[in-house]
């Protein structure tokens, strides 16, 4: 991705008990989205995609985009098989990289 101005804020996410987690993870066969860094597509291709496919905010959008941009890849979303193919599918449908991967 091209770089744009680094417009860096912190997020608070609320934190989400132990046990949840674990018992989402045993009912749901979870995959990975992750989305790779390239040198064409632009941040702002890249967060409206995010918010509008992954249903992300944009400070989500942007704090991804960054880490993508920084470490060659990262996991976009975590969802149930057919949600994250599909997301995949509507990423590539706007050029940007991205496979799945077991959660």
């Amino acid at each position: 991705m091209a770089p744009e101005p680094d417009s860096s804020s912190t997020i608070e996410l609320e934190r989400v008990d132990d046990a949840d987690v674990e018992t989402f993870f045993a009912f749901e066969d979870l995959w990975a989205v992750v989305v790779w860094n390239d040198d064409v597509t632009t941040f702002q291709t890249v967060i409206q995609a995010f918010v509008e496919i992954l249903g992300h905010t944009v400070e989500r959008a942007d704090q991804l985009a960054w880490r993508i941009h920084r470490t060659g890849k990262a996991v976009a979303a975590v969802r149930p098989k057919d949600e994250a193919e599909a997301a995949v599918r509507a990423l590539h449908l706007r050029k940007i990289q991205a496979t799945l991967a077991r959660a």
